[in-house]
Order: structure tokens, then C-alpha cells, then sequence
């Protein structure tokens, strides 16, 4: 569908919301309102509108809307205390903000049983079928166990409950209401995005929906090493299964809704090791094969960015990186008030820092998350506190306040974020139509070939079997892609993430082309790679060329097209294979990219990470970068002819935009809260200069008259000089 074409209904296109016929950067923040009480709605939306949010997210608990009448069950709305949601949406319209409503089925949202009600947990009702992983291992949820999201019954309460929310929400949709979109599941059904390939679902209705999708396959319960052909397919009919499962059943949830109603979903980071123990091996291949990065899906999509801090930790910042470039689609949740989940985020240079790096990388909009700090919750809402002092450490840490650190305080008074986000948001809403239609600037591809991470995400099988060899029979993501992102982050050098296999040929004019390669390879693929290099496009291999196809057959139809496109003496190496275990992947890729390819290499290891978005006009340009350090300094590079400098507090981050040589725009973190560091603001775009007297948060937005400007210092009120200019 274009855009346009259903008059004034929201809908996602390409990633991006269109409201009212126009593209639209979506600034957003979450209000639990049924953790509070409703004579705070009015004063906190109030706030959320002050702080420069445009729409409200929220979770719409299932518990919490279910309710017992009469000896029966119903769904309560309104006239409720804060079950009155169509107030709270009543509510929302009449602030002039708009609404992104989140029904789940599951939650999570620190709720008990991820906003489930209990009734429907196996724990509760044996003849219910509960997800289960290779070893029959029920997946849990606090206390309870979680039911299969294939179970017949489970299926029909949650279309039963969304079809609900769908009648209730259908008048509330844009125009009519401020309804823009409505959230399906929460990082898949369970979170599964980031678990382990073989966390879920060897439930009986899982087996029998994988034996309806690959028939006479078995399910995998380890991975053969050196692999077989039964065991390859194996492999790869439960990854495919289990990416397809997810999509389709997102989507099939998603009907239930409704037609009227536009429909997103959310993905997560790959798992952090230590949230994977036995598993961290097989940790990036498995979210690579479940999350079909690089490829287009049923839903549209957004992504979720609890990775830890960036700031200090480099698997962090590799993982943050991975979700905003794994599809495109707006950042629905960044921490910026749950101390627990990450004692950081109450310094608003981490999450603005995470905020702007999502954006750099293409997210197609932000969340403050949670935007108001909340109290008020009943019991039903009440997380077992036995259950949290086993398990969680302190249950204190998870009473009132919701959100101790978040921008607005239960009170609705500004807390010691409010001011920061103000001017973040001043920007990103200056920069609306820009950032709605911006991509991150082109780079070298990395293709993604869910087969091979299918079968990588065995590795910790194979490794524990074969004493540490856990890159047979293909090279493992943790042992290429990973290293190679950090390779690109540390030299700022662009890329992309792009799926290997699919219905449309591969294009060489879209840029270099990096493949992984093992022994084997489906021979579709080598002749698609082969078609590639024949057509003129640059590709590296890296890794062995495959001699096999996906029956373990003799192919190299792959192989000949490298040798044939090798490089005369002297000449330059459009077409390469590098073997691993020599030098680092990264290095291998920008060795050849200096002599194949027009990538920009701007960067050599600098104390600052460079990223770039991009719009159709050439000379209209976003440069963000970011403090690498926890000293101050000057960043420098270039745009077309112009020089650009920027000082940088430690660990602060700045966005440049340069229209026709000129500054048009600018964002500038000049605070440090955790360090209680500060540098005074200073951009300069060729002879545009911009200065402020006192280390401050700086939004600078050219406009008809000239520049419009949102600051917040430490102490006083900082005053800029702006460059002169039409």
C-alpha cells in the first residue's frame, strides 16, 4: 500500500508511521495508568505534553481489565477507577496527544505473570499445554508456568481478549480518536526474540504445528558435528518453523483486532551472555534465525533496547546496534526511569546517548520509557514478593514508585530528567519531516543467511562435544558478524544488514557485499552469490567456499564464480575469500572495501563514534557522534567541503545537520549528570558558528526567521550566539 491512499488512516509504511497522509518520526512516551491513580492522569498527561511528547504508549494489562461478575468473567473498559480506559484515551485527545495502546496477550511490564490472568497458566490448569524447550522444561514466568502459544485454548482467550480490545478501541482510531497504531505481543509471544532456538516450543501443539510445517522431520534436540544431511534439515526446518511461528502468530493475534486498526510488533537485543548461561554460544545465531533480520516481515515492526548501557560495556553498545539496525522501525522502549533494570539510566546522558544512537542507526522513532513515575496499583497488579526475594534479590526495589527516576514524578512535577528530555524532544520534532524519511547512510552489506544461523545457534551443543570447536560446520555470528560490527563501530565505518536468500535477486549497484561461508551451501544460494559477482557487484567471502550443496553433494557453482572474477596482478579485488583465523573479519572487510568499493572510510580509530543519515538530496545530511570517552573533546570531520567541530562533554553526544553547506539544525548534550562534567556548546559548520556562554543541553533549529532555540543548564541560563545567515 502507498501511502496516501486511505485518506487520513495511521498506518505503517516502510517503517514509518503516516498520520494524516505525511510521514512521521514518532515521539513518544509510556504511562502505565493502571499504576496509577486516575486523579493523576489529567496533570501527568499535562506534563508528558510540556516535556515535548506527541503519544502516549501504554500496556493494557489483560489481568487488570478482566475482571469476576455475577459468577462470570467480563472486560471492564470504563467506570472503573483506572480500569477506565476510554477516560484515559478521553483524556489523551482533549491534552492534543495521540496513542499507541499495547494489548499484549503477554505484557511483562514488571507485572505479575507478564499481565496474564492466572487462570490460564498450566500451573493452574493442568489440561492446558505449557511452551516447553528441548528437555521438556516448562517455560516460566515468575510462579507460574506459561501456556503454549500454539495451546488450542490459550488461542482462544487471547483472541477472545483481543477481539475485545479491538471493539473497545475501534472508536478511538485516528482521526476519529488519538489511536495512531496498536502494539501485538511483546518482543514475540514471551520475549522469545531473545531466547535460545531450543527454549520453545516442544510443546505437543508446537511438535504437531512443526510437523504440519516440515513432515518427516523430526524436531532437533542437539546438532550432529560433523552434521548430516537428515540433521542440516533438521536444523533448518526448526529455525524456519520457528521465525514463521512467530510472524504468523503475531499476525493471526493481530486479526483479532480488527481491519481498522494499524498493528506493529516489537523485537528485542540479542540476549546478553550472562542472560543465556549453557547457551551464550549460540546466542546472536539464534536471534538472527528467529527474528529474520534483514528481511521484510508480516507486521510491521519496532524494537526494544534493554541491553545495559552502552557507555561502558561493548557487548551492550554491539547488541543496542544490532536491534536498531535489524529492521526498520521506531524505538518503542528506552529505560529511562527503572533504576533497577539499570542504575544508569537516572543520568540522562545514558539514555539520551542510547536514544540518539537508535535514531543514527535508523530507528524511525523514540519512547521515553517510563515517562511518568506512578503509584497506585492494586494487589492483582503486585508482583509475589516471595517469589522476588528468591529470585530477584531485594522485593523492595520493585514497590512504589513505578519509575522512581522517570522524567515527570508522581506528582506530576518535573523531575530531574524533565528538562533534558524537553530539549531532546524540541529537536526531534523540529527535525520531524527529515527524520521521518531519512535512512542511516548506505555502507557495506553484511548478508545474514538464516540456515547457517540456524545451525550456529547449536553451537553450545557442539562445543560442549567437541571440547571447544563450536564454529563447525559454519562460522558462528559471535565469531563474524559480532566482531566485525565492533570492527565498524570502533573505525566508524556504515553497514547494513540484509538477508541473503529471498525472491528478489541480490542487486549489485546497492554496494559491497560481505557473505559467510562453511563447507557447505544451498546450491540456490551459490547461484544467486554467483549471478552477483557475474553482474558486476562486489563481494567478499569470508570463510571456507563451500565444495557441497544442502544435501552434502559435491557443488561449487559459488567457488568457480570467485576464481573466474579473481583479480588480475595488480588489479583490484572486486570479488575475494578470506579464510577465518587469520586476520580479524573487520580488518579483512575494510582491507578489501579501501580497494573494491566506494564505502566511505573516513574514520581511523577515533575517540569518537561517526554515524550519518541521509535523505535523497545529497547535500542534506544528520552527522551524530559520540563521546567514546569520559573526557572532554573536539570532534571533528567533514561534510562535502565543510569542516564540522564539536565539543563534546564526556560521554555526551551531539546531531548535525548540514543542508547545503549551511547548519540547519543541531542537538548538543553538554551535560554530564553522572559525572557532573560539563563543556560549553560549541558547533561549527564551515564559517557557522554556534557558542553558548555555560556548558548546557543545546536544541538549535533554523527556521524562516532564523534559529529557535531550547536549552537547559546546570546553573542559570545558558546564552548562545548563533551564526549569522540567511
Amino acid at each position: 500500500m502507498s501511502a496516501g491512499q486511505d485518506g487520513a488512516r495511521p498506518a505503517f509504511v516502510d517503517g514509518t508511521l503516516w498520520l494524516d497522509e505525511r510521514p512521521r518520526f514518532l515521539i513518544a512516551g509510556e504511562y502505565p495508568y493502571y499504576r496509577d491513580h486516575r486523579g493523576r492522569w489529567a496533570a501527568k498527561l499535562g506534563a508528558m505534553r510540556d516535556a515535548g511528547i506527541e503519544v502516549v504508549t501504554c500496556y493494557v494489562p489483560w489481568r487488570h481489565h478482566e475482571i469476576t461478575h455475577d459468577g462470570g468473567r467480563r472486560f471492564c473498559f470504563d467506570r472503573d477507577g483506572n480500569r477506565d480506559l476510554a477516560a484515559f484515551l478521553e483524556l489523551i485527545r482533549a491534552t492534543g496527544l495521540l496513542a499507541l495502546p499495547k494489548p499484549g496477550p503477554f505484557v511483562h511490564a514488571e507485572l505479575p505473570f507478564g499481565g496474564l490472568p492466572d487462570r490460564i497458566s498450566p500451573t493452574l490448569d493442568p489440561d492446558r499445554h505449557a511452551a516447553r524447550s528441548a528437555d521438556g522444561r516448562p517455560l516460566p514466568c515468575q510462579q507460574f508456568t506459561l501456556p503454549s502459544a500454539l495451546d488450542p485454548r490459550f488461542l482462544e482467550d487471547a483472541t477472545g481478549w483481543l477481539r475485545a480490545v479491538g471493539r473497545f478501541l475501534r472508536p478511538f482510531v485516528h482521526p476519529r480518536g488519538p489511536v495512531v497504531a496498536v502494539q501485538i505481543g511483546n518482543e514475540g509471544h514471551y520475549g522469545e526474540t531473545a531466547l535460545p532456538i531450543d527454549a520453545l516450543d516442544y510443546s505437543q501443539p508446537g511438535t504437531d504445528a512443526f510437523a504440519r510445517f516440515a513432515p518427516g522431520v523430526d524436531p532437533p534436540t542437539r546438532a550432529e558435528d560433523p552434521p548430516s544431511p537428515n540433521g542440516l534439515l533438521s536444523l533448518v526446518s526448526w529455525a524456519q518453523w520457528s521465525a514463521e511461528a512467530l510472524t504468523a502468530g503475531t499476525a493471526k493475534l493481530a486479526e483479532a483486532l480488527g481491519p481498522d486498526i494499524p498493528v506493529l510488533t516489537t523485537y528485542s537485543p540479542p540476549a546478553r551472555a550472562d542472560r543465556v548461561p549453557g547457551r551464550a554460544a549460540g546466542r546472536y545465531d539464534a536471534w538472527l534465525a528467529r527474528n529474520r533480520v534483514g528481511a521484510p516481515t508480516a507486521l510491521p515492526r519496532a524494537y526494544t533496547s534493554w541491553a545495559g548501557n552502552v557507555l561502558a560495556d561493548e557487548e551492550a553498545l554491539v547488541n543496542y546496534v544490532l536491534a536498531a539496525k535489524g529492521g526498520r522501525g521506531p524505538n518503542i522502549e528506552e529505560n529511562w526511569g527503572l533504576r533497577w533494570a539499570d542504575a544508569s539510566c537516572a543520568f540522562p546522558v545514558v539514555p539520551v546517548h542510547h536514544t540518539l544512537l537508535g535514531v543514527a542507526c535508523g530507528a524511525t522513532g523514540i519512547n521515553v520509557y517510563p515517562a511518568c513515575a506512578t503509584a497506585g496499583w492494586g494487589e492483582h497488579l503486585a508482583v509475589d514478593r516471595s517469589w522476588l526475594a528468591e529470585t530477584a534479590g531485594d522485593p523492595a526495589q520493585f514497590d512504589p514508585p513505578y519509575g522512581e527516576a522517570a522524567p515527570i514524578l508522581v506528582d506530576a512535577g518535573p523531575g530531574p530528567a524533565f528538562a533534558a528530555v524537553q530539549v531532546l524532544t524540541h529537536f526531534l520534532a523540529g527535525q520531524q519531516d527529515v527524520l521521518a524519511v531519512s535512512r542511516p547512510e548506505p555502507g557495506v552489506r553484511w548478508g545474514v543467511h538464516p540456515p547457517y544461523a540456524a545451525i550456529g545457534a547449536w553451537s553450545w551443543a557442539r562445543s560442549r562435544r567437541s571440547g571447544g570447536d563450536a564454529d563447525r560446520p559454519v562460522p558462528s555470528a559471535g565469531r563474524t558478524l559480532v566482531p566485525f560490527i565492533a570492527h565498524c563501530l570502533r573505525r566508524n565505518l556504515p553497514f547494513q544488514l540484509e538477508e541473503l536468500t529471498g525472491r528478489t535477486a541480490l542487486d549489485a549497484d546497492a554496494g559491497p557485499l560481505v557473505a559467510v561461508s562453511g563447507d557447505f551451501m544451498e546450491q540456490a544460494l551459490q547461484q544467486r552469490l554467483a549471478r552477483f559477482t557475474e553482474q558486476g557487484g562486489s563481494l567478499l567471502v569470508v570463510g571456507e567456499l563451500p565444495h557441497l550443496d544442502e544435501n552434502l553433494r559435491s557443488c561449487t557453482d559459488l567457488a568457480d564464480a570467485v576464481r573466474r572474477c579473481a583479480a588480475p596482478p595488480g588489479g583490484p579485488a572486486r570479488v575475494r575469500a578470506v579464510a577465518l583465523g587469520g586476520r580479524p573479519v573487520g580488518t579483512a572487510v575494510e582491507e578489501w572495501l579501501g580497494e573494491s568499493s566506494g564505502v566511505p572510510l573516513r574514520a581511523g580509530p577515533g575517540a569518537w563514534l561517526e554515524l550519518r543519515r541521509t535523505t535523497t538530496d545529497p547535500e542534506d545530511v544528520l552527522v551524530f557522534l559520540f563521546n567514546r570517552s569520559g573526557g572532554p573533546l573536539r570532534a571533528r570531520t567533514t561534510c562535502g567541503e565543510r569542516v564540522i567541530a564539536v565539543d563534546l562533554v564526556g560521554d555526551g553526544c551531539a546531531v548535525v545537520r548540514v543542508s547545503h553547506g549551511r547548519l540547519a539544525a543541531c542537538y548538543v548534550k553538554g551535560l554530564n549528570e553522572q559525572t557532573g562534567a560539563g563543556v560549553p556548546v560549541r558547533v561549527r559548520v564551515g564559517r557557522d558558528l554556534l557558542n553558548a556562554d555555560r556548558p548546557c543541553d543545546l536544541s538549535a533549529v533554523r527556521g524562516p526567521g532564523g534559529f529557535e532555540l531550547r536549552t537547559a543548564a546546570a546553573h542559570g541560563e545558558a546564552r548562545v550566539l548563533l551564526p549569522e545567515g540567511p
